[in-house]
């Protein structure tokens, strides 16, 4: 397998990191929300939403094969994972963990002391557990959206 290579996301990353995100969405996730909840991810995870996260200051890293993204992950206000993308061709590969590795570095630059939260899909759920994640609650429907809550604390 080529070598993978990591980087901060840029604006002109948008279309490519929306593709993914909605991409995995649909083959993983999308069968879990209501219509309206598929409609607000398309929303939410289009190439706009994206460049306007990057452009606030979210903390977004991806991975490249050959130069064409293959994995991306997101967080907001320093602490909130609010994505993580691998494409399926490349899952268990480590690539998801190696963005992880690079936010969290950034996030503890900015003052993150290693307490971390999210809204797993219920795919998601045993990658994050084996990051260390505890669920918070149980799975709930939020605007047609499906998710459990999570959470990370280095305490």
């Amino acid at each position: 397998m080529p070598e993978i290579t990591y980087r901060t996301a840029h604006k002109s990353d948008a279309d490519n990191i929306s593709t993914l995100i909605l991409d995995s969405q649909r083959e993983y996730c999308f069968h879990e929300y209501t219509e309206d909840g598929q409609k607000l991810m398309l929303r939410l995870c289009g190439k706009e939403a994206i460049k306007f996260y990057i452009e606030r200051g979210d903390v977004y890293y991806v991975a490249l094969n050959e130069n064409i993204l293959i994995g991306v992950v997101g967080l907001r206000d320093n602490d909130h994972l609010t994505h993580n993308f691998v494409s399926a061709s490349y899952h268990r590969k480590g690539i998801s963990r190696g963005l992880w590795r690079l936010a969290t570095e950034e996030c503890r630059s900015r003052g993150n002391q290693g307490n971390y939260n999210l809204r797993a899909s219920t795919y998601a759920i045993p990658v994050y557990e084996k990051w260390g994640f505890v669920k918070t609650g149980p799975a709930d429907q939020e605007h047609g959206i499906t998710s459990t809550p999570m959470s990370l604390s280095s305490r």
